[in-house]
């Protein structure tokens, strides 16, 4: 700083008219203490008397790009208070009002800062600082509602009348007189008898409906008895299906499906009742008394259940005498007007190694006549031509020993 600018500020301290105290200058002091004042040493000692502060920094050697700052010394900071003390004085007391106001604005602002740090520092931190400034602006609680009680209220009440709903009807259904069984109504058995269905089914007069309702959520949906259903069907081997149904009022539906016996085949035991299809539907033994036709010999029995197929070595020739049979029957079944049925007449089918049937019958004047077959072709015309003959008396009439031989197309009779 140059003279020119050191009058300059002399002269505008001049002529503000706020003449400070007069003090021993540093001029004075340093030429005691034998030092020599620079220009700029005075021109910072004016500034500080008016009212100004002027920090010093020492000078970062040319090495040093960053600097470092170095404590002032005890003189220095002799000087530096002093110099406060003056300008406290010195100043009005609207300044110094104006400083006040100045310095609690920057204050708050300050403040504000530290609490923005304190929240980037940490969690604890903003929670404090939080809670010097919610009281403040905290905001009235909204009183609870009370409409989640009420519903919980009507949830209940709504459960309750549920579960009286409920055992209201379970009540009824148990003691109403239309859940009792009164009637029972069985259809499509033929070999098996009501009683006997009834038997099986160990249904009772007045007992309650739905206590045989059972079985898979299906049966229990359609109120079947699905459980007793599965047992008749494996204790009787005649019922090839059953439907046992709730029907109100105080009604049981039974409905039946039936296996019908065809035949007779020798185990070593005795006998086994057959259907078509080969399910067992009775055993028996030799010495029962029971008559049994017609029986199928000549067939290699390997095992024999109730209830289940047997098993035959020569399952061929069973399929061949079940086509005889069944051509016997078909015959009956057209016949108008007849008592006699062959089907029942027919004492056995023998099968032969060499491919040849043998039918063994009696004529309605019991007589027995045995036929004599060799294939199946046309076996039905075959069986109506033998039962029309049986009808008209006209194997009765003959008088020689022999057998029917239908091996070819016209019947002729054979002695042995």
């Amino acid at each position: 700083m140059d003279d020119n600018e050191l009058d300059r500020l002399f002269g505008e301290v001049s002529e503000s008219g706020s003449k400070p105290e007069k003090e021993p200058s540093k001029d004075k002091e340093n030429e005691a203490s034998g030092k020599e004042v620079s220009d700029s040493e005075r021109a910072e000692e004016v500034l500080r008397k008016n009212g100004f502060i002027v920090s010093k920094y020492k000078e970062s050697s040319g090495d040093d790009e960053e600097g470092s700052d170095e404590e002032p010394s005890d003189e220095e900071e002799k000087e530096e208070s002093e110099d406060s003390e003056d300008t406290e004085e010195n100043e009005d007391p609207e300044e110094s009002e104006e400083e006040d106001e100045e310095s609690g604005e920057g204050s708050e602002e300050d403040e504000e800062s530290d609490e923005d740090s304190e929240e980037e520092s940490g969690e604890d931190d903003e929670e404090d600082s939080e809670s010097e400034e919610v009281p403040a602006r905290e905001k009235p609680k909204k009183k609870a509602k009370k409409k989640p009680a009420r519903r919980l209220n009507k949830k209940g009440i709504t459960i309750i009348c549920l579960l009286v709903l409920i055992i209201g009807l379970a009540a009824l259904i148990w003691f109403l007189p239309a859940f009792r069984v009164r009637n029972v109504h069985v259809e499509g058995n033929v070999s098996q008898t009501d009683q006997e269905i009834l038997r099986q089914l160990k249904l009772e007069y007045n007992a309650h409906l739905m206590g045989g309702v059972s079985g898979n959520i299906l049966d229990v949906i359609r109120l079947d008895y699905g459980k007793t259903e599965e047992r008749i069907k494996r204790e009787n081997p005649y019922i090839e299906d059953i439907r046992v149904s709730v029907k109100l009022p105080s009604t049981v539906d039974v409905t039946v499906k039936e296996r019908q016996k065809v035949c007779y085949i020798r185990t070593p035991d005795g006998y086994a009742a057959l259907d078509k299809d080969g399910i067992v539907l009775e055993l028996s033994s030799n010495d029962t008394g029971k008559r049994v036709r017609p029986v199928i010999c000549g067939l290699n029995v390997k095992y024999a259940e109730l209830g289940k197929p047997v098993t035959i070595g020569n399952a061929n020739d069973y399929k061949k005498a079940i086509i005889v049979l069944g051509a016997i029957l078909a015959a009956d079944n057209a016949s108008i007007g007849d008592n006699y049925s062959m089907f029942e007449n027919t004492l056995e089918v023998r099968m032969l190694p060499s491919g040849y049937i043998f039918l063994t019958v009696y004529s309605p004047s019991g007589k027995m006549i045995q036929i004599k077959l060799n294939n199946l072709d046309k076996i039905s015309d075959k069986m109506a031509w033998l039962l029309y003959a049986f009808n008209s008396e006209a194997l009765d009439k003959t008088k020689t020993k022999g057998f029917l031989d239908m091996t070819g197309d016209d019947p002729t009779l054979r002695e042995y």
